[in-house]
């Protein structure tokens, strides 16, 4: 018999009734002494928002008079401690076949991932063919009062700003970035937010401490097969180029690659600071760079003159233009490997044998989902949901036809929702109890998300249900976490944050310190394709040789590059990413 304690987080949230029943702003009565000034002062307001919330007083406040002021308890958070789990097991050992997944093996003995993680402790470091798993009994838990783990959760309402969370809870903004990595992209009204985690009552800060010098050991390859072994004696020319000088029609110019609240020179900015980091970081590993930075000035006027000064021509790689069509035209007038950041709608139809895409296509996603399904399916009962419209009409036939070339696949339910609802009932009979329930939701409406998964969360706990999203887009942003993880949510992306990684931590702690700013996603990135593609050069001489030599994983991208028909090197790098029900994201691939 073996014993295994197994740590639950139990993140319990305001249920909409208690959110609905609190009040902004109460009654105060006015005492003896107190002044307009030394009230909002109490409140932590202006004098002036005070007097507009009372239009009718006067600065002279005379005492017993009754006044608005803010409510002290609105929208703050609650916690909940659930007691750890000591679970009794009979000890059953497998071993760990090639191409074998932590999903796969839980499936084929019925037990959930966080069980077998929980009685394999050494697997977190990866799972390699070969080990020796041990694999728990399912069922039989027994309640241990002695440890408590939970998070400090947040509903964001209205007239919320990371600065007054910051200062309501005490945390750093950068902190609330780290445990919700959706923040890059902007606060939500109705967002689920990780405030801080709790340990025994007590606050444990989980940002590490490493130094700030240090950050070139801050980079590691978590998986894959390259294998980093640096030629320090290499002088390595990089070129890095950018519209950094933007007037003021390129400054307001948008592309569909990047959200409109990001000016392109906020982008170009980020990304830069990103970039030098990575850079600062290789050269305190000791590597001979000898770095370029020129302005594109987004012109192809402008690449003839850089290319006729020869400011590039012998450079080991050039990352940018930022615009994929610059770096496509650059590509085909010189010899130096272009290396493109950001996607691009037109990137799928052009290619050269020296441009290289950072960034994987949109309908890489679906693809390496389904494969990933294909390798893993074993007998679960299908359902897709669709919304019945014509730009989702052709993703649905697309997944129902590589659906159907599985191995012994059974029947394939479709559900369509009727003016964007879907009732419950319209499940019942299409779920099973005897086998798993991939969910497809080819939709990106946001009725049709949100009906379909409120109907699912009444069945989750009669079903076995996994909800598979091809993308996790903007339909989602106003669903709760919790619900995604009681659905066992699995959805692709080309961005993963580990929330609890080190390496990534402190990355953000050295950032700040840098910068005065927390990084954004553009700063990632800047830092993940500039660290990499120096890195492979370092390896094997050329980043030709280096593209070749295998995937790696930095701190948000997984880069896994292969050559196109056309020629052109592109990143099949997409991370497979399931909730679990501790609304922990954990990468099946």
């Amino acid at each position: 018999m073996k014993r295994i304690t197994i740590l639950l987080v139990s993140l319990v949230l305001f249920s909409c009734g208690s959110m609905a029943q609190q009040k902004k702003y109460v009654s105060y009565t006015v005492k003896n002494g107190e002044t307009v000034k030394s009230i909002a002062k109490d409140y932590h307001i202006t004098s002036k928002e005070l007097l507009q919330l009372n239009p009718d007083i006067s600065r002279n406040l005379a005492p017993n008079t009754v006044i608005i002021v803010p409510d002290r308890n609105y929208g703050k958070a609650e916690t909940k401690v659930v007691e750890v789990k000591e679970v009794q097991r009979d000890k059953k050992t497998y071993d760990v076949l090639p191409k074998e997944t932590l999903y796969g093996i839980s499936k084929k003995f019925g037990i959930s991932m966080e069980e077998l993680l929980a009685a394999n402790p050494q697997i977190a470091d990866g799972l390699k063919p070969g080990m020796e798993l041990v694999i728990p009994k399912p069922g039989s838990t027994e309640i241990n009062p002695n440890d408590k783990v939970t998070y400090v959760l947040h509903t964001v309402v209205k007239d919320d700003t990371m600065y007054n969370l910051s200062n309501r809870f005490q945390v750093s903004q950068a902190e609330l970035l780290r445990l919700n990595p959706e923040l890059s992209e902007g606060l939500k009204l109705g967002m689920t937010l990780k405030i801080k985690p709790v340990q025994n009552g007590k606050r444990y800060n989980s940002v590490s401490n490493e130094n700030k010098a240090g950050i070139e050991n801050n980079v590691k390859v978590k998986r894959g097969a390259l294998n980093e072994n640096f030629n320090f004696s290499k002088e390595i020319k990089l070129v890095i180029m950018l519209p950094y000088n933007l007037n003021k029609s390129s400054d307001s110019t948008k592309t569909d690659n990047f959200r409109k609240s990001n000016s392109l020179l906020n982008i170009v900015t980020d990304f830069h600071l990103g970039a030098t980091m990575a850079i600062d970081s290789l050269r305190n590993r000791g590597l001979n760079l000898k770095v370029k930075y020129i302005d594109s000035e987004n012109s192809t006027y402008k690449l003839q003159t850089i290319i006729n000064r020869n400011d590039i021509e012998n450079a080991d790689a050039v990352i940018g233009p930022l615009f994929f069509d610059n770096a496509y035209w650059l590509s085909k007038h010189i010899e130096a490997p272009v290396v493109v950041p950001f996607y691009s709608k037109n990137q799928s139809a052009n290619s050269a044998n020296n441009l290289v895409k950072a960034a994987p296509a949109d309908e890489l996603l679906q693809s390496e989902l389904l494969r990933y399904l294909e390798r893993n399916y074993n007998g679960e009962n299908i359902v897709i949901i669709n919304d019945g419209k014509s730009d989702s009409q052709t993703k649905l036939w697309q997944v129902v036809n590589k659906l159907k070339t599985f191995n012994n696949i059974k029947d394939i339910s479709v559900v369509k929702s009727e003016y964007g609802y879907i009732s419950g009932g319209k499940f019942s009979d299409k779920l099973t109890k005897t086998a798993n329930n991939w969910v497809f939701l080819v939709s990106d409406e946001m009725v049709t998300t949100a009906s379909a998964i409120n109907s699912l969360k009444g069945l989750a706990d009669s079903f076995p249900i996994i909800l598979i999203a091809l993308d996790k887009g903007k339909n989602f942003d106003s669903v709760d976490n919790n619900l995604l993880g009681q659905l066992n949510f699995m959805y692709p992306s080309i961005d993963f944050l580990d929330v609890d990684d080190t390496k990534l931590n402190s990355f953000y702690k050295t950032y700040q310190d840098k910068n005065y700013a927390i990084p954004s996603k553009y700063a990632l990135k800047g830092f993940d394709i500039t660290y990499d593609v120096i890195a492979r050069i370092a390896t094997t001489g050329t980043l030709e040789l280096g593209l070749n030599a295998g995937k790696s994983s930095r701190l948000s991208t997984l880069f896994n590059y292969e050559r196109n028909l056309l020629g052109s090197f592109e990143n099949h790098g997409v991370f497979i990413i399931q909730y679990n029900k501790l609304l922990t994201p954990v990468i099946l691939e």
